[in-house]
């Protein structure tokens, strides 16, 4: 049941009660103050500083029908009053800083404990105030305290809780965030890394003597400028993301297919095609997202360097296929036929290696680099499935390496 069908049973059983006064007078009175006590309830979160008010006011209006013999009525305690009420001072002791609660709490509070009043006052009850009533009076003031500081204690609890629900859920996006400003780092220094390349080709064909043509030269300025303006929208977009305003972005493939789909949109201009490979096995199966992130930063980061370090290349390839004698590993691996690795004049702007090789392993995979018989590879081993990365994740915990040369290698 929401809030507003609550309140409405509470108007409802309230408006009972008071029918059972003897009189008109006295039945308006208790249903005005019954409903007072019940409307309060809505004016917890929007106006608190009402709240304790119109509480005290309901409770004064019924004790007083109950001082007066002519209008007391026969057997009303105002149970739906004293919940609706205690329901308040707990929502003000959750929701509200102290200075802001004190206040109304307090009047809310009183309004409370002048409740039982209209109880003592009925005729039927006065054994219970008089001398010898066996302390019943004081017996229901202990109570009546004693639920009080639990309804405080409850109420600071709850808070509490609610206040460890927030910050975590303030810890995770902020990593969230961190993580795709991460990747838009690395995006920004793809594109630059396009932008130095192709300079660098420009100052080549014009150092040689060859004068290019019109048309291969604003074939090349267009590639420098398209990188430019991916670079230019990749930085915007960090700057957006690190704002706590902006929602983090989730992740939109799933499968490898996407995962291949979204790397070639992401290729900086200038970068070589690669032939892409992938095992039937695997291409619209549903990974881990871990993995998929693996995977896709394993290619991001192989491709670009082919560009920003090594000279000569004709050929890149993707290949990504089942382990063999192992039904829950994939083996996502680059190569190219690069020539001799050259000098980048700027250095490299993402994470290398290391960040590359944390970000597999945090997925319960490993990654290797280096030379082969016909170029250079980068190989990630990753788990297709939940379970298998979680098993990874525990095995590399036990095993982890000591530091050394993790980040050597990468070309």
């Amino acid at each position: 049941m929401t809030n507003g069908g609550f309140v409405i049973v509470a108007m409802a059983l309230v408006v009972f009660e008071g029918l059972d006064a003897p009189v008109l007078p006295a039945r308006l009175g208790m249903i005005v103050s019954g409903l007072l006590a019940v409307a309060v309830l809505l004016l917890v979160e929007a106006r608190p500083a009402g709240v304790g008010v119109a509480a005290t006011v309901s409770i004064t209006v019924s004790v007083a029908c109950g001082l007066v013999p002519a209008l007391r009525p026969e057997h009303t305690f105002g149970l739906v009053e004293f919940g609706a009420l205690s329901f308040v001072v707990l929502r003000l002791v959750m929701q509200h800083r102290l200075r802001r609660a004190a206040v109304p709490a307090a009047l809310t509070i009183l309004a409370i404990g002048l409740l039982p009043i209209r109880a003592l006052l009925h005729p039927a009850n006065s054994w219970a105030i008089a001398p010898n009533g066996g302390g019943a009076a004081g017996l229901m003031v202990t109570m009546l305290t004693g639920w009080l500081v639990f309804l405080a204690v409850l109420g600071l609890y709850l808070r509490l809780l609610e206040r460890r629900r927030a910050d975590r859920d303030r810890l995770t996006r902020q990593a969230e965030r961190l993580d795709y400003a991460r990747d838009l780092h690395d995006y920004v220094a793809h594109h630059v890394a396009a932008i130095v390349a192709q300079t660098r080709a420009i100052r080549f064909v014009t150092g040689s003597g060859a004068t290019p043509s019109p048309g291969d030269l604003d074939t090349l300025l267009a590639g420098v400028e398209d990188a430019g303006a991916q670079a230019l929208v990749s930085m915007r977009t960090l700057v957006g993301v690190l704002r706590d305003d902006l929602p983090v972005a989730a992740p939109v493939h799933r499968t490898l297919d996407e995962m291949l789909t979204a790397v070639v949109a992401a290729l900086p201009s200038g970068c070589p095609a690669p032939m892409v490979s992938v095992d039937g096995a695997l291409a619209g199966r549903p990974l881990p997202a871990a993995s998929l992130d693996a995977a896709y930063h394993t290619v991001l980061e192989a491709l670009t360097n082919v560009l920003r370090h090594t000279s000569g290349t004709t050929r890149t390839e993707i290949r990504i296929r089942m382990v063999p004698d192992a039904s829950d590993l994939a083996e996502v691996s680059v190569r190219n036929d690069s020539g001799p690795a050259v000098s980048s004049p700027l250095p490299a702007g993402g994470f290398g290696l290391t960040g590359l090789s944390e970000r597999v392993q945090a997925a319960g995979g490993e990654l290797s680099a280096g030379p082969v018989a016909s170029g250079w590879q980068v190989t990630a081993v990753l788990p297709v499935t939940a379970r298998a990365c979680a098993g990874r994740l525990r095995s590399l915990i036990r095993h982890r390496p000591r530091a050394g040369t993790r980040g050597e290698g990468l070309r």
